[in-house]
């Protein structure tokens, strides 16, 4: 089953045409991890897809008898390269292609569909209605990520590694889980097409979708997905979409937790986050400061 999200057209004077609109979850992984399927075969809402880096088997083989209700994919690197999908994670993995390329060209060039929401591996979320909830609030935006920040210059972070065919400023956010609209995977094929390749992924989509003037959305539910967390289960919650939660098991535990809905869970996870942004603005405003005190030392002396 889809879930179809419904907006209404107007035809003429008083007269509405209901538009529905399809959404599909997809979650890249270098191989299947069981968990993970055994938790997107109870979603009912979404369409649902795998996508596997890894192609030294034909894993839809072996896994779609089981799970007939997922998706899987794997394309071969050189046809993302072929197509300027490519670059999307040298910076860390130093390869050209990664299931990010892999999913992108799927979903941009070979499977069309109003939104997609993509999920790295290490991202826990409790269920199908969590997402669900967001789609709810924001129907019409073209991409949903964590807070960004905008670089009004091209010397901090490494944006000095990173060739944008664009003028400054640039965007970045965290995107190890994002919702992204057909018009934006649009816009991701044509910079592809003209420059035949892509750039870093966490700049890449706040990037484009400002660039091409589209609606940017920065969700609540979303502001837990950090770079670097030691997520636990007091800190988990039902409603939220968290990053990283690297051990599996702890998503799978974390469910059975948290399906009691019991208000100490709740009332747990209100204190935890409390503290834990409390923490991150600290050290975000420490570094700031030193910043700054660095910057008025060199001017000083230059």
């Amino acid at each position: 089953m889809l879930f179809f999200l419904t907006e209404y057209k107007k035809q003429s004077k008083g007269v509405y045409k209901a538009i529905k609109m399809k959404n599909a979850i997809c979650i890249i992984q270098r191989t299947p991890n069981l968990i993970w399927l055994e938790f997107l075969s109870s979603f009912e809402l979404y369409d649902t897809y795998v996508v596997l880096d890894d192609n030294t088997k034909n894993y839809s083989l072996e896994y779609k008898t089981t799970f007939p209700s997922i998706n899987f994919v794997q394309i071969d690197d050189e046809e993302c390269e072929k197509n300027g999908f490519v670059n999307m994670n040298d910076l860390i993995f130093k390869k050209k292609v990664t299931g990010w390329e892999k999913a992108l060209f799927y979903f941009s060039r070979k499977n069309r569909y109003d939104n997609v929401w993509f999920f790295e591996d290490d991202v826990f979320f409790y269920s199908e209605f969590t997402v669900k909830n967001i789609d709810t609030k924001y129907p019409h935006v073209d991409l949903l990520t964590a807070p960004y920040h905008v670089s009004q210059t091209s010397r901090e972070w490494w944006w000095p590694l990173i060739n944008i065919n664009y003028d400054l400023p640039y965007y970045k956010a965290m995107v190890s889980g994002i919702r992204v609209s057909g018009k934006l995977l649009n816009s991701i094929i044509d910079y592809a097409t003209k420059n035949q390749t892509l750039f870093f992924l966490e700049s890449l989509f706040p990037t484009l979708a400002f660039k091409h003037n589209l609606l940017y959305g920065k969700p609540k539910e979303m502001i837990q997905i950090y770079f670097k967390h030691k997520w636990k289960l007091p800190s988990l919650n039902r409603h939220n979409i968290f990053h990283p939660v690297k051990d599996i098991e702890l998503h799978k535990k974390a469910r059975e937790v948290l399906s009691s809905n019991s208000i100490s869970t709740e009332v747990s996870f209100q204190v935890t986050n409390f503290f834990t942004r409390l923490y991150l603005i600290t050290k975000q405003l420490i570094k700031n400061i030193i910043k700054i005190v660095n910057v008025n030392y060199w001017e000083r002396i230059a």
